[in-house]
Parts: C-alpha cells; structure tokens; sequence
C-alpha cells in the first residue's frame, strides 16, 4: 500500500537563496567551469564525449546571418524545440509540433506559428532577449517523443526528470510535468507540475502546482501520486555519470526518457532552483549536513 506519510513531511532543513549561494554554488561550483553548464551547446559537446545521450541537434545559428538556413533546414521538419544556448528558466524555448502546412506549424498549446514568427523568435535569442547574452546562440533540436509513462502524464509536451546532485551523487529528485498553462514546457514557475521523487524508488509522493498541493493533473485529472519513474537506477547512473563529467560539485540535471526508456540528458543547471524543495517538503539542509565542503572558487 502506497505510503502517502510523505504528504504531510514538515518542511525543515530549508534552504534559503543566500545559503544555497554561499555553501552549495560558491563552495562547489568554481566560477571558471560555468560555462559548462551555462552554454547549452558546449554541455552537449561535453556529454557526447563520455557518451551520455542528448537530444539531436538540427541547427545552429551564430548570429543574424544564419537563420535563414536554420529556417531552410527544419521547413519541411515537424516536431523540434527552439532554445537558447545560454538563457534559464525555461525562457526562449518555444516547442514546436506538427506542420500544417508550407511555413506554418502548431505550437504544443495548439496556436499556430508561422515561419516568420520562428524568425523573429530565432532574431529575438540572438539580440540576448531571454539571456541577456548580445552574443547568445539559437539552436534546433530534435523533439524526443517521451516514454509512454511521460506521455500518459501529458501527451502535449515533454515531462522531465530533475536530480540535484552534490559532489557526484543524487541527493534529492523530482518530476516535471507541463500543463497547457506551461504551453508543454516543464517549468514550474511558467505553470507545470512539481511531483517529488523517492531516491530509493523513483516513486512520487507530493505534487505541487503554483505552490499548492495536488494529486491529479489539473488538465487531465490523471493521477499523480505512487507513480514509479521506470528504469529509475538508469536514471540515477546518468546522474552521476554527467556529474563525473561537469566540472562542477553542485548540479540539476534535467532528463527526459525517450520512447524506449532510454535517460537522455536535456541541460544541466549550476545554480539550480531551490522550488524542489517545496516540491519534495523538506530541504537540502540535509545533503549539506553529509557531505564535506567541496572545492574552492
């Protein structure tokens, strides 16, 4: 029987911004190695040489000149994400499904998007829009069609799978599930669902939306709690595998299952969110209290 004590954990050991700043990023996580995790495309590079799989990368563009052959190279192409190399948050990914017709697809919400739209959107990641970044990247990627257990969870965008990791080993985990608030994007400050993750057993036991408990998909009314992530000791050894690879003692690693069940990576994050915490209901005062200080800035 499922054990729903998790539900009602108190909230302790919480960690706040400054906290997180000081003992998990600035201890850990030396300024010069960064860019591994900020620059998206240089994380792909890196993972790809010890083998840890990533999505396809479709296109490129390096400034304004070349996103008329990005355009070219996904006209007759349904299903691909837009990202930005270097911003966070979710910000400039815009998910791309089937194509209707010469220069214009749908978006995961549905809404139509014509070619000059994905123009203007390709321009707008360039001029640095979403990361501030004058000399940001824009790139296409393939759109992974997710495990049938992600996909039964919402089929409109892609679930995936964060784990915080410390010093190389997983120390808390969770679930993101988009909505059509999230437009299919699992982030959850643009409305997707946080469902916390069990490290033993990749089992979900509290859910959250907007802050506020639930236990079914606001869109779906699927069920959200005693579900079991599969090949989740997969999931964890491409965890630790892509923490051996990043120069950097205190990561999220986001992570999505393809169709076969297959962890793939997706991004990794150096200063990533403290929500998981509200998500999971206690705090990572815990990993800090086992594991000793890291190295330095």
């Amino acid at each position: 029987m499922f054990d729903f004590r998790h539900l009602f954990a108190p909230q302790t050991d919480m960690v706040g911004i400054n906290r997180r700043n000081v003992e998990l990023v600035y201890a850990h996580n030396p300024r010069k190695h960064y860019r591994f995790a900020d620059d998206k495309l240089l994380t792909k590079e890196l993972l790809r040489t010890v083998d840890v799989p990533t999505p396809e990368t479709l296109a490129i563009c390096d400034g304004l000149h070349a996103i008329g052959q990005a355009l070219d190279m996904v006209a007759l192409r349904s299903d691909f994400v837009v990202k930005p190399a270097s911003a966070s948050g979710g910000r400039g990914i815009l998910v791309i499904g089937q194509r209707q017709r010469d220069g214009v697809w749908h978006r995961a919400s549905g809404a139509e998007l014509l070619r000059e739209n994905l123009r203007q959107h390709l321009a707008n990641i360039v001029y640095g829009a979403f990361s501030n970044d004058v000399g940001d990247r824009a790139y296409i990627e393939q759109r992974i069609v997710g495990h049938q257990f992600l996909q039964d969870l919402w089929s409109e965008g892609l679930s995936d799978v964060r784990v915080i990791t410390l010093r190389g080993e997983p120390v808390m985990a969770m679930l993101r599930v988009p909505t059509r608030q999230s437009d299919g994007r699992a982030n959850l400050h643009q409305g997707a669902l946080g469902l916390a993750l069990a490290l033993d057993t990749g089992t979900t036991f509290r859910a959250l939306h907007r802050g506020m408990s639930v236990t079914l998909h606001p869109d779906t009314n699927q069920p959200l709690l005693g579900l079991v992530v599969p090949n989740w000791s997969k999931v964890l050894h491409v965890a630790r595998r892509t923490a051996e690879c990043i120069p950097l003692g205190y990561l999220g690693i986001d992570m999505v299952l393809d169709r076969h069940g297959a962890p793939m990576v997706l991004e990794v994050n150096a200063r990533p969110g403290l929500e998981i915490q509200n998500v999971n209901g206690k705090g990572l005062g815990h990993a800090l209290a086992n594991k000793s200080a890291g190295v330095s800035r």
